[in-house]
């Protein structure tokens, strides 16, 4: 550690890291992992808590990341070039099919959403800029996951943590999900069948750029009750990503 470094920053740093292992720690646990003392963990945990950087669930008592870092993360390179070359595009499908677009990235195991377009009509489906999903329950997550964007399939299949149930259609399995996943793949396409929310069904594809990353994921949301045929919605959400990804 070099002189001119703070030490208490420094560690509470290495607190933040630990979420890219798993999505949940109790103090305890941070303080054993870092092997800092049981004082210390607790302040720097409670200074992060203050900050808006952590919460703590109620019924667990451990601490899970806020939005917050996701939102300073989106301020990269990645985003704004996604920004440039797929804002307009979205904006275009969304007029042309009436349905909210938007496009993710990966963080850790959440897929977090960096732009959106809206469509013409006044409801419109979630998710909104900043919101984030576990990754194995969506159609972007599901993407992000089957061609491995930032090592997110890793971190998913390594992590200790049980996967997020959001309701009775959530695939929690981690074998199960690994075999979807090799379908994304051979497809090129994702679909949440209202494995997040209710009523709600998602048309993922990934996002890659010029040397053949995953480096997002494009998602149509459309109420289930409007959708009559899914092949239009398939053909839309992969023919708009293959065009944002040929701007890469």
């Amino acid at each position: 550690m070099s002189k001119g470094s703070i030490q208490s920053v420094t560690k509470a740093l290495h607190v933040l890291e630990l979420f890219t292992e798993k999505p949940a720690w109790s103090i305890s646990e941070i303080g054993e992992r870092l092997s800092f003392p049981s004082s210390t963990a607790h302040r720097l945990v409670i200074t992060l808590e203050e900050a808006g950087y952590l919460y703590r669930e109620h019924e667990t008592k451990k601490y899970y990341l806020t939005i917050k870092p996701y939102l300073i993360g989106s301020k990269t390179e990645t985003v704004n070039q996604l920004e440039k070359q797929a804002q307009r595009e979205i904006q275009l499908l969304a007029q042309e099919i009436n349905e909210s677009v938007n496009i993710s990235i990966a963080q850790g195991i959440y897929a977090v959403t960096v732009l959106k377009a809206n469509p013409e009509r006044k409801f419109s489906a979630v998710p909104n800029i900043g919101d984030k999903r576990q990754l194995h329950a969506t159609s972007v997550g599901k993407c992000l996951l089957a061609f491995n964007s930032n090592g997110c399939f890793d971190r998913l299949m390594n992590s200790r943590e049980p996967l997020k149930a959001y309701n009775n259609r959530t695939l929690t399995d981690r074998k199960l999900i690994e075999e979807a996943l090799r379908s994304v793949r051979e497809k090129g396409y994702a679909i949440d069948r209202e494995e997040v929310e209710t009523g709600l069904t998602c048309f993922g594809a990934p996002i890659f750029d010029e040397m053949g990353h995953c480096i997002a994921a494009l998602s149509i949301s459309v109420p289930t009750f409007r959708i009559e045929v899914e092949q239009v919605f398939i053909d839309q959400v992969r023919k708009t990503a293959s065009e944002i990804s040929s701007k890469f």
